[in-house]
């Protein structure tokens, strides 16, 4: 059986435990971003053009903003994977040594106590009823983000330098995110910033290394997971929310970005809360 297991929503972010053999869309998350294999079949991510193995032994890692994709076989056995979305406020707040983009690499070793402490969180996640046992999960979550964490920090790790961002691409930002939810038309958001539509483009992805259709469609995901998660709207004002004329072109449209469907994600997330 496939599907979303669970989500446990935390200060650091939150962690889903799914399994799965659908292709996900190319997308990004405005979080640090770990995949950690728990059961099934190995794959591949492809993270920013990189093709990066998910297996026993190997994580991908994945930084605020950077596409990823998984065009995975339909007709091929699914995989178990443990998603960590860690928010980039908590990091600072912790004292953590990380950035803006905290990964050198896009992947680490999955080293055993590592693995121990995935197949710990996944069997309390899974289990639905969870007995008053969250402050162990948290405990657990927490030294498993501290592992994941340190797993980067080995040697001979290039720095990142930060990108250069066009002062009308951060204008557009700014202006998509003052309104996440809205379908931005983008030849009106291009003008709007006095670009024309190949140079708000050409800009758009050289300051912040993806196309405006991915970082609308990102920004848009992540307030239907919000509303989802925290609160109890109906999946169908959470559509008109984000500009579909049906509830069934919102289902489509999440399932493709995440792999599941709204109705399914919320299901989980309430069970686990």
């Amino acid at each position: 059986m496939t599907g979303v297991i669970g989500v446990h929503q935390g200060l650091f972010g939150r962690v889903t435990l799914f399994r799965t053999n659908q292709p996900v869309h190319v997308h990004a998350h405005p979080h640090v971003h770990a995949l950690i294999k728990v059961d099934g079949k190995d794959g591949a991510y492809q993270v920013n053009g990189a093709l990066c193995p998910i297996t026993d032994d190997e994580m991908v890692l994945i930084n605020p903003w950077v596409p990823h994709a998984n065009w995975r076989d339909v007709n091929d056995p699914p995989i178990t994977i443990l998603a960590l979305y860690l928010e980039a406020g908590w990091l600072v707040r912790g004292g953590s040594f990380l950035a803006r983009r905290p990964f050198n690499r896009q992947s680490a070793t999955v080293d055993t106590p590592m693995r121990a402490l995935v197949a710990k969180i996944a069997a309390t996640i899974a289990d639905a009823a969870m007995p008053a046992g969250e402050d162990e999960l948290e405990a657990d979550i927490l030294e498993l983000l501290q592992r994941v964490l340190s797993a980067n920090s080995a040697a001979d790790l290039t720095p990142i330098e930060p990108r250069a961002v066009d002062r009308r691409i951060r204008r557009a930002v700014g202006l998509m995110r003052a309104e996440p939810a809205k379908p931005h038309n983008l030849d009106v958001l291009a003008q709007s910033v006095g670009l024309s539509r190949s140079r708000f483009f050409e800009q758009f992805g050289a300051s912040m290394g993806m196309t405006p259709s991915v970082y609308n469609d990102t920004l848009r995901v992540e307030y239907a997971i919000e509303q989802l998660i925290g609160t109890d709207r109906p999946a169908s004002d959470i559509s008109l929310d984000l500009g579909f004329a049906a509830p069934g072109h919102f289902s489509r449209f999440f399932k493709n970005k995440i792999g599941f469907t709204p109705r399914e994600y919320r299901r989980v997330s309430h069970l686990n809360s």
